[in-house]
């Protein structure tokens, strides 16, 4: 399956869907960029992937109790 654009991740991010981002890997701007648009609609954004601890702290700083971090093995 095909990953969503990130344009339209965002789109449902705010209108206040939840979303899971799982198996895909998106760029960390991108990233950056839903956990501030979840932010300010009360969306949630769950994580589960391979992404650098910066990314994720960062993520952490933005997103706040907006963000799940699933760790894998």
């Amino acid at each position: 399956m095909a990953a969503y654009l990130p344009n339209t991740l965002e789109q449902l991010v705010r209108a206040g869907v939840n979303i899971t981002i799982e198996d895909v890997s998106y760029l960390p701007q991108t990233l950056f960029e839903l956990a501030l648009i979840a932010k300010g609609s009360g969306s949630h954004i769950t994580i589960a992937g391979n992404y650098l601890p910066a990314t994720l702290e960062k993520l952490a700083q933005i997103a706040g109790g907006q963000l799940t971090v699933i760790v894998k093995k």
